[in-house]
């Protein structure tokens, strides 16, 4: 899915990414790059849900740069040039859920743990970025592609009376989001 001008609107307006916003240094000295009427989180596209998710997601990378801050010493990416921001277009483009379907669960959680980083490296980009179209398609592709693995992480939880796909796969996720958040993500 590459982002409509729409949807990188709603990013600035809706609750839901109020979190990831508040981890970008820049936005918070400088104030969001667009400003508006505050939309309910219903107007976020569908393809970004569930929006727990994204809150999580954002609830690690703050945890994560924290972490960062009081670790100096420490490597600070551990997915090196594979979490680089790309400001192009065809980076932005959804994964093929071809591909996913044949990776691991092991692949699947190496690959969300690096789109988490490439999330958090977007977050610190220059003030000449952020806010531009690209930067937050940018970190829309990036939330895109956390949902895309989880719903494959979800579609391979087994059906279970009692526990849902869902909330397994929710489970596994944010385990490797605790994990991301404090240092233990080691590269697979």
């Amino acid at each position: 899915m590459l982002a409509t001008i729409d949807d990188v609107l709603i990013f600035w307006l809706t609750p839901w990414s109020e979190a990831l916003r508040g981890t970008c240094v820049w936005i918070e000295r400088f104030g969001p790059p667009i400003s508006g009427k505050k939309k309910p989180d219903d107007a976020a596209p569908k393809w970004l849900r569930p929006l727990c998710l994204q809150r999580w997601v954002a609830q690690a990378i703050a945890a994560r740069l924290a972490w960062i801050s009081a670790h100096p010493e420490q490597e600070a990416y551990r997915f090196g040039r594979e979490s680089e921001p790309c400001w192009e277009a065809s980076a932005w483009a959804s994964y093929d859920w071809r591909c996913l379907r044949t990776f691991s669960e092991a692949t699947l959680l190496w690959l969300f743990g690096m789109e988490v980083e490439r999330l958090l490296r977007i977050m610190q980009e220059p003030p000449s970025l952020v806010g531009g179209v690209d930067w937050t398609r940018a970190a829309l592709g990036a939330s895109e592609h956390l949902i895309q693995v989880y719903k494959e992480v979800k579609h391979r939880q087994p059906a279970q009376a009692g526990q849902g796909r869902a909330l397994r796969a929710r489970g596994i996720l944010r385990e490797a989001l605790r994990r991301f958040s404090v240092g233990e993500d080691e590269q697979l």
